[in-house]
């Protein structure tokens, strides 16, 4: 069976960063439909296995209620067997699942740290990262039926991953005390010393940050990187920012529909692999969500590799089956 993955987080849209800034969350019927959708492309792509996540909400579940119905292709769907608990770990355990089973592509429905999830329970996973989440600088901004059609093209094999999709950068981060973590965006150093309410938001916090990814298109923490210099997330490259009291300052929104202004201290371009060393005390937060604190002398070794997951270019891949007549038929 051509079998496609589906992981979607029913947390993703509704943090504190939607409560406080001007954007309304992206409540479960939206996810539902998203979800439906791009389910629906895959199948029209050449799916016949939906291997999915159950999550504490059957957002998926709900979605894929009567989808084999509609379509003239026998579709197997099939639970992910793991237990859920509501947390982000049930993520990354659905993508280990999915890399045992060796599925060929998968849709994650979620913001950066869905994705991010995910590529710690599989570092290479094929993706097509769809955006519900707050800040959603690594997922792709694309009606759901294309990139679900995406990700039925790859994994029946109609379209080669290789044409159609790049590693994405992984920002590593070694300690000397603890398991070593990962984020695809941005990793940044703030004051403090417990995590409380994981999201960001009093950026007179922030200390200094590392971005993978700084596009100017972006809303969240990288967007202050953006103003700086243009990342994209295909540049062999990356950007380590130190921020404080400073003459020079940045506006940058770093929420929807909020700026902020940012004092800058230094901010210099980094090569993959470069080493950067932050020190405590403080408190380090991944893709946006505090994670780590650091007690004072502590330090973290951070550095950014092309090893990520492969991201599928949706429009890349319909062109290509375009290109051999895969959708036309003869009556």
């Amino acid at each position: 069976m051509t079998t496609v993955g589906i992981v979607a987080s029913p947390s993703a849209g509704k943090d504190l960063r939607r409560l406080v800034a001007n954007a309304g969350s992206v409540g479960d019927v939206d996810k539902i439909s998203i979800i439906r959708r791009a389910a629906s492309g895959a199948i029209e792509g050449g799916a016949t296995r939906l291997l999915y996540l159950d999550d504490n909400r059957h957002l998926v579940e709900r979605a894929l209620e009567g989808l084999i119905s509609h379509h003239q292709t026998p579709v197997h769907l099939e639970r992910i067997d793991i237990p859920t608990l509501g947390s982000s770990r049930d993520s990354v355990r659905a993508a280990e699942e999915l890399a045992k089973q060796q599925v060929s592509a998968v849709l994650v429905f979620g913001g950066d740290g869905t994705n991010r999830d995910i590529a710690k329970g599989w570092e290479d996973a094929p993706v097509v990262p769809i955006s519900v989440g707050t800040n959603n600088v690594f997922p792709l901004n694309i009606e759901p039926t294309l990139g679900g059609v995406a990700a039925g093209l790859v994994a029946k094999g109609v379209v080669e991953l290789e044409k159609v999709a790049q590693r994405a950068k992984v920002i590593h981060v070694h300690f000397d005390d603890r398991e070593d973590d990962r984020a695809l965006v941005d990793v940044v150093l703030t004051d403090g010393d417990f995590i409380g309410a994981r999201a960001i938001w009093n950026t007179d916090d922030l200390r200094s940050a590392v971005f993978a990814i700084a596009e100017p298109a972006s809303v969240g923490l990288s967007s202050i990187g953006a103003t700086l210099e243009n990342i994209s997330r295909s540049k062999d490259a990356g950007l380590f920012v130190e921020m404080g009291e400073s003459e020079e300052t940045v506006r940058a929104p770093i929420a929807p529909g909020t700026y902020e202004t940012i004092g800058i201290i230094a901010h210099r371009v980094i090569s993959l692999d470069e080493q950067v060393i932050v020190e405590g005390p403080g408190v380090l937060a991944f893709d946006g969500e505090r994670d780590h604190v650091l007690t004072d002398g502590q330090t973290a070794n951070l550095s950014i590799r092309k090893d990520g997951p492969w991201v599928i270019d949706p429009t890349k891949t319909v062109e290509l089956a375009n290109e051999i007549k895969y959708f036309q038929r003869k009556l």
